[in-house]
Order: structure tokens, then sequence, then C-alpha cells
């Protein structure tokens, strides 16, 4: 029986061990990152930066597509004209025969089988006299003729048959094409250009839409890479508020400590234990708060770089201290040019004056196409006007933004050092129990604390203050500078 119970136990005791050293070989390692490694990451791992990139390849497939339906009507189009052409040879050569054999001239020349020629103009009286051609031989040309009148007749009417059938499937090509393009225009009398146009319009519309479609990739990689970058930099603000609130903790703690001593010894009130002992446990509450905050922007930035949240990850800190000039009339002429909206709108007002020189060529200024194409070239000119001051605004006011954040973070360089040194002296004051009026009491309203533990409290609070505005404005000329460059168009990845 006791066997029985150590063989058991030594099987639970060996699967937990087991247990233990699995769940110790499946823990994952320390990822290590700099903002570079995790927005190459996030790029590779985004699903939607995928679905842009299958997006593309659609445009792309659309785009072959219209040259090559742009190929099939212009081939069509010169096999009918050959079509037709060889028809009204055929046509004019039974019609001239037949002229002949009723006795009409020639309406052109015609080469007889013994090599003779009867020219425009001549009847076969003529030629009879001229070569001194008997009758029967006269009558064996009519025959002649006519036998190739009967041969050539049937090729005609098939050759009628297939220029119907192929004009049908041309034209309906045509109307489709046109439709496709009304559709995307606003346009209904697209469907009745004719095939040169249409084919410029095709492969004019699949061009520009491929190309926005290519810069609509490079901005959402763009976007994609500073919302990395945002999430990347959410982190690193509060860890580093993390520490500020530990500090906090830290400096709360030996003051309460100092404090409790004190009243211990006699030295001190008691309510100056009691008002230590409240900061103390202040600091210690925002400290979890600030926790919290960490722990959720991390979460968010797992989810930005599409790994597993129980990834362990460490990040180099890269929140940029010193400010960066930035030559605003570049960044217009740079935002102008590669900003999603400018290419979009230009594109329309490309294809709208394309459509409008097209119709112009069909139909007259009194017709309600005519009138409707100028319209949409018009209006497609004042949306492309309108959305170059929307970008001009935007670009400027983020380049403001960026500015007057990058002025604050140059004001922040000595506060840290003079909240430090209004701490140390209102420690030095109240463990001397000196008391003398400054600023922050008169600011606070506090001037008949000087010297007391109001003081020092009031102290380190300031001190934690700044610190977090510093924070917040590194933070913040970080962000400001990312949504410039975003603003500007300029591809950061």
């Amino acid at each position: 029986m006791l066997r029985r119970k150590l063989s058991a136990a030594f099987i639970i005791l060996t699967f937990f061990l087991s247990f233990g050293f699995i769940a110790r070989a499946e823990e994952s390692p320390v990822l290590k990152l700099t903002i570079e490694d995790a927005v190459k990451k996030g790029l590779e791992n985004s699903i939607a930066l995928k679905q842009v990139q299958n997006q593309m390849d659609l445009s792309d497939l659309a785009l072959d597509r219209a040259k090559y339906q742009s190929k099939k009507l212009k081939d069509a189009e010169k096999q009918l004209s050959k079509g037709k052409s060889e028809l009204q040879e055929a046509q004019s050569s039974v019609e001239n025969l037949e002229g002949l054999i009723e006795g009409n001239a020639a309406s052109q020349d015609v080469t007889l089988p013994n090599g003779l020629v009867i020219k425009a103009g001549q009847t076969l009286d003529d030629v009879k006299k001229i070569y001194n051609l008997d009758e029967n031989t006269i009558n064996t040309l009519k025959t002649q003729f006519q036998a190739q009148i009967d041969m050539i007749k049937p090729q005609i009417k098939a050759g009628l048959d297939s220029l119907s059938y192929g004009e049908s499937k041309l034209d309906s090509a045509l109307m489709e094409a046109g439709t496709e393009f009304s559709d995307k225009l606003n346009f209904e009398s697209l469907k009745s250009l004719d095939i040169k146009s249409t084919e410029d319009l095709m492969t004019t519309i699949a061009e520009i839409s491929n190309e926005v479609t290519v810069a609509s990739y490079n901005i959402y990689k763009n976007q994609i890479a500073l919302l990395i970058q945002k999430s990347y930099y959410d982190v690193l603000k509060n860890k580093k508020m993390l520490e500020v609130k530990q500090r906090a903790v830290d400096r709360a703690k030996k003051q309460y400590d100092i404090a409790a001593e004190s009243y211990a010894t006699g030295m001190k009130a008691k309510d100056d234990m009691l008002l230590a002992e409240l900061y103390y446990k202040k600091t210690q509450i925002e400290y979890q708060q600030a926790l919290a905050d960490l722990n959720n922007a991390v979460t968010e930035f797992k989810k930005n770089i599409n790994v597993p949240q129980n990834t362990q990850i460490e990040l180099t800190d890269v929140l940029a201290e010193e400010v960066k000039d930035e030559d605003l009339e570049q960044g217009l002429q740079s935002g102008l040019a590669n900003r999603l909206e400018m290419k979009r709108a230009f594109g329309q007002l490309v294809v709208n004056s394309l459509s409008f020189d097209s119709i112009k060529k069909t139909y007259p200024e009194i017709t309600f196409q005519y009138k409707e194409a100028a319209l949409l070239k018009e209006k497609a000119r004042l949306e492309y006007e309108n959305t170059k001051v929307a970008v001009e605004s935007s670009i400027r006011q983020s380049y403001e933004t960026m500015k007057r954040t990058g002025e604050m973070l140059k004001l922040t360089q000595q506060m840290v050092d003079e909240a430090k040194e209004v701490v140390d002296i209102a420690s030095y004051k109240y463990s001397e129990g000196f008391g003398e009026d400054n600023s922050l009491l008169k600011k606070l309203d506090l001037e008949s604390a000087s010297g007391t533990i109001v003081e020092v409290l009031a102290a380190q609070e300031n001190l934690a203050d700044v610190e977090e505005k510093v924070i917040e404005i590194m933070y913040g000329y970080n962000l400001a500078r990312m949504n410039y460059y975003n603003s500007i168009g300029k591809f950061v990845y």
C-alpha cells in the first residue's frame, strides 16, 4: 500500500515537473525591437496592406484587360475596314461586268483571258472593232463575264453577312465600354463615342486608376508605418510616465518615513505624518493607473504589428529630444505632388478633359451631350482646385503644430532640474524647521506653509507635474513631426 502511494506521488511529481519544464520551454524569447524593426515587422504582418496589395493586383489586371480590349477593338476595326474595301471592290467588279454584258461602257479596266484589255469607257462593240473580234468571241466573253458574276455574288453575300455580324459585335463592345465609362464618369453619352475615343478613354482611365492604386499602396503603407510608430511612441511615453510615477512613489515613501520617524520621536506633529501618508497612497494609486496605461499601450502596439499578445517585447527609446528644422515650401511642393487626394483629383480632371475632347468631335455645342461633358470637365477642375486648397491648409496647420510643439520642447530643457532643486530646498527647510515664503507657495496660496510638510509635498507634486509635462511635450513633438511627414506625403518607409 505504501509502495503504491509512493509510486502515485512520484508520477504526480514527475507530471508537474514535466509540465513546468514544457511551460518554460514554450516561453517565447524577448522580442527586442528598434522602431525600424517594429515598422518592418508590422508591414510584413499587416493584413490591411495585403488587402491594398490585392487591390493593386486587381488594378494591374484591369489595366492589362483594358489594353487587351483596346487592341481587340483596333484589330476588329481594321478587319472590318479591310472587309468593306474588298466587298466594295467585288461589288464594283460585278456592276462593271453586268454593264458590259448589257452593252454599257466599262467603269474600270477589265483584262480578258487572252490578255487583251477593255479600257474604262469602252463597250464590247468598241472592243469588237478595235481588236476585230467576231460575234462568237463576244458571246463567249459575255458567258465568261456571267460565270464570273455568278461566282462572285455568293461571296459578296457571305461577306456582307460576316461584315454585318462583325459590325454588330463591334457596336456591342463599344456600347458596353461606353456604359462602363458612363458609370465611372456619370456621363451617359459616352456609349456613342467612336472607336478611337473609346480606346483612348479605356486605356487612360485604366492607367490613371492603376497609378492612383499604386500611389495609394505607398500612402497606406506609410500610414500603417505611422500608426505603428505612434503606438511605439505610446509605449515609450507610458513607460516614461510609469518611471515618473515610480520616482514620485519613492520620494513620497521617503518623505513618509521621515515624517513617521519624526512623529515617533516627538519632533513633528501627527498631521505631518498623516499628510505624508495620504500623499504616499495617492502616488501609489497614480502608479497603478500608469501601469494600466502602459499595459494597454503594449497591447495596442502588439496588435498593430500583428504579433501574439503573449510575446514579450523590449523597445529601444527613440523619442527625439532635439528639435529639427523643416522647410515649409519644400513640404508644400511634396504634399501637392504626392498626396493621394491630389492624385485622385488630378486623375479625374484628366479623364473628364479627355472625355470632353472626344465628345466635342462628335457633338456640336448646342447639344446636351456637349454641354454635359463641358460641365463635368469644369466640375473636375473645381474639385481639383478645392482639393489643392484643402491639402495646402492641412500641411500648413501640421507644420505650425510641429513648429510650436518644438518651441515648447526647447523650453522644457531646464524645467526638471529647477523643479528638483525646489524639492531639495523644501526638504532642507522642513528638516531644519526653517520657514520662508517662496513663489511656489504664493502660487498655491500656501505662504503660511513655508518650512512645513505641506511645502515639501507641494514641491514633490510640482516636480512630478513638470516631469509629466516634459514627457507629454516630447511625445507631442514626435507625433507632430510624424504627422507633418504624413501631411506632405513623405514616405518614411
